[in-house]
């Protein structure tokens, strides 16, 4: 029996589609991993360059936060922080009319040299003019006092209602 040369191309022919549709459905998931593989290389190649401006800049973030330290409060080591820094929030909000309902203080973070207080305003109540007055007092005092979060809803024509989180930045004198 003898094949002819049309028979002997279309039997290659053949051959070499099967043998491409099994490739493709064997690699069709590791594709899927290799462009994921990919796309973790380039997002891990972004960090590195970002890490590397970062230590590039070291001298002058270190000149920054020396500027910065004098600002920030110090306090002694066995200081119960969250008694200061709620007196002195209710002492600001009492000045300028707002009332603060509810509190609750989250627990110290550290960071580094800095010491970091969450207080979180569950509920508060006041006027529009003496919220602004509130965080405008905040942002002037000399202590590093963050307002992160705040939601402010209509009671009525003059009363707002609301919640804020708090965030005070503190250093620790050293032992």
């Amino acid at each position: 029996m003898n094949i002819s040369t049309r028979e002997s191309v279309l039997a290659l022919s053949t051959v070499t589609v099967a043998l491409f549709a099994v490739t493709a459905l064997l690699a069709g998931s590791k594709i899927d991993d290799w462009k994921s593989v990919r796309a973790q290389q380039a997002e891990v190649l972004e960090s590195i360059e970002r890490s590397k401006g970062l230590v590039e800049q070291e001298a002058r973030w270190t000149k920054r936060m020396s500027e910065l330290q004098g600002l920030m409060p110090r306090f002694p080591q066995g200081k119960r922080m969250d008694v200061h820094w709620l007196s002195e929030m209710e002492k600001k909000a009492s000045k300028h009319g707002l009332n603060i309902l509810r509190h609750e203080v989250g627990s110290e973070l550290q960071e580094g040299l800095v010491y970091e207080l969450p207080i979180e305003c569950r509920d508060w109540s006041g006027s529009l003019d003496a919220l602004v007055h509130f965080l405008f007092d905040l942002q002037n005092e000399g202590a590093m006092l963050d307002v992160r979060y705040l939601r402010i809803k209509p009671k009525d024509k003059v009363t707002r209602t609301g919640r804020f989180s708090l965030y005070c930045a503190y250093m620790r004198e050293e032992s």
